[in-house]
């Protein structure tokens, strides 16, 4: 087992380094846009019995610190199952320039490309059979894939609640970013994750990580290892219920079930697939083998609103979306906002990180570009306190490390303007210039996959789980957030001083004041749907191809 584990931390940190994109050197890609070949944005069963989910046209209206807060208890049913996966997974809206229609989905992904699936398994309703079905987002309907016998009826029911299984589809983001998909992949797991976690918030209910199901159990759960080609590989098992959750109990029920009794096979995404053999190799060394990683509990602490917004939960969580373009003028933002936004990110404050079963890794490095009363500069928030001791011997010795405002982890670390610093480390992107701030997501690095390489994945959820925080939080505020995922890694490295592969950089974010471009048409999400949803002509448009 030690063995194993020093070969599989080295295939991750080879992994790692070999996928860094350097200015001189990206990452490996295809080099091109092969359109003709691009993968179907959305899993198919054909076939498989259709589970409606009715379409929302009210939301109750929430109001923004519902999203953090303990609210009142949903019974759990297919209109509240709708609600939640029409507030995490479903579609936030269509755009349209000229010929051209996409949809935009309540999880972010890389390059819209969503490579993350859903699947859930449900108690019986009514005269329903407890069963495992796949989420189709744009027909908003669950696919039963496989139905439990009366046993494992018996069995689940005891458990109450239902669970809900993650997967990857490592192909649609491979198509457009190739090698550094992988990374790509687990972001979006982690944004999907928080995603749930508010929508289950704002229902009443508990989400609950079970690490204690491991990959491979997952995939011969949901017969994954049947797809050939375009392989589907399982990330995460969740439990969600209006009660306390069992992890024990859940994870000795899945490890006693035998492989259910698939009927229906997934659609083909492309007429062909390009093979990464780096990417398999990381997949495979990063799964958790069956070991449970130390676990930490998260313990919120009373977390009143520090400020308010106008705008309702539903609202803030709807109408998130990524910035293309900033204002540099208009960007400028109170202090109170950014700390309130940072704050957030703290794992003490709750939602969306108590489902997190995992210490804090990941600190935030700022690019303080206009900020009412604080001046331009470098700075770091600090999620974790017990890390400040090593970061202060990993970076510059010249660094200020001066605490900005008592009750609140940040600290300045050197003065001056960052804007173009910022934008160059950001693949000479603008967009991490011309906001307000920008920020580099770093974490605890080799000491963490040398202790359990099944760590990476999970360091980059935690990006994930922050990215979604300050998406909501932005458009809480009248601002707008994006993900970068094209960054140079050791260029922040050096700017920061480490030398060594103690800490690195995952993910890149920015936020600001957008410049929206008024050429797109925006449609409702589900327009499609309103008065066709159970006819022919609806379920003829699975393999459609919106162009991402």
């Amino acid at each position: 087992m030690e063995i194993n584990k020093v070969i599989n931390s080295t295939i991750v940190k080879t992994y790692h380094q070999q996928t860094k994109h350097y200015a001189d050197r990206p990452a490996r890609s295809s080099g091109y846009m092969d359109w003709a070949n691009q993968p179907v944005p959305f899993r198919c069963y054909s076939g498989a019995r259709e589970i409606q989910l009715p379409l929302i046209d009210k939301d109750p209206g929430l109001p923004y610190n519902a999203l953090y807060k303990i609210n009142a208890v949903s019974p759990i049913n297919l209109f509240s199952i709708s609600t939640l996966l029409s507030l995490s997974m479903g579609l936030s809206a269509w755009k349209k320039y000229e010929s051209n229609e996409w949809a935009l989905r309540i999880n972010p992904s890389s390059g819209n490309l969503h490579p993350t699936e859903c699947y859930l398994l449900l108690p019986g309703f009514s005269d329903k059979p407890a069963c495992l079905a796949h989420y189709h987002p744009y027909l908003h309907i669950l696919q039963e894939t496989a139905i439990l016998n009366q046993q494992q009826c018996e069995d689940f029911n005891a458990l109450g609640g239902f669970g809900l299984i993650l997967t990857s589809i490592t192909w649609r983001e491979a198509w457009k970013y190739g090698e550094r998909a992988y990374r790509y992949c687990q972001h979006d797991v982690g944004h999907a994750l928080a995603a749930l976690r508010f929508a289950c918030n704002l229902n009443g209910w508990k989400m609950t990580l079970i690490p204690q199901v491991h990959e491979q159990e997952l995939n011969d759960f949901l017969a994954l290892d049947t797809i050939v080609g375009e392989e589907e590989c399982a990330d995460c098992l969740c439990w969600i219920d209006v009660k306390e959750i069992d992890s024990d109990s859940i994870s000795q029920w899945f490890k006693q079930q035998k492989l259910l009794n698939h009927q229906h096979k997934a659609n083909r995404l492309s007429a062909q697939h390009v093979d990464w053999e780096i990417i398999k190799r990381v997949q495979q060394a990063s799964r958790s083998q069956g070991q449970v990683s130390r676990l930490t509990t998260q313990r919120p602490e009373s977390n009143p609103a520090q400020l308010n917004s106008p705008y309702g939960a539903e609202d803030i969580i709807r109408k998130r979306r990524s910035a293309q373009r900033y204002s540099q003028q208009n960007s400028k933002t109170d202090m109170p906002v950014f700390l309130h936004m940072l704050s957030r990110t703290l794992a003490s404050k709750g939602c969306p990180f108590d489902l997190f079963p995992y210490p804090s890794r990941v600190h935030l490095i700022l690019f303080v570009h206009a900020i009412n009363g604080l001046e331009s500069g470098l700075y770091i928030w600090l999620r974790n306190t017990q890390h400040l001791q090593d970061l202060k011997q990993q970076c510059h010795t010249n660094f200020d490390w001066l605490l900005v405002e008592k009750g609140y982890p940040l600290y300045r670390l050197e003065k001056g303007n960052f804007r173009e610093k910022a934008q160059t480390i950001s693949c000479n992107q603008a967009i991490a210039g011309d906001s307000a701030f920008s920020l580099g997501m770093i974490a605890q690095f080799d000491a963490v996959i040398d202790e359990d390489p099944s760590s990476y994945p999970r360091l980059f959820w935690e990006t994930g789980l922050i990215g979604q925080v300050l998406y909501l939080e932005a458009e809480a505020f009248d601002l707008r957030g994006t993900g970068i995922g094209c960054f140079f890694d050791d260029q922040l490295h050096d700017l920061l001083g480490v030398k060594n592969k103690s800490w690195q950089s995952l993910y890149h974010f920015t936020v600001g004041k957008p410049l929206d471009d008024l050429r797109l048409e925006t449609k409702a999400p589900y327009y499609h749907l309103r008065s066709v949803q159970n006819s022919s002509e609806s379920k003829n448009t699975v393999n459609s191809k919106p162009n991402e």
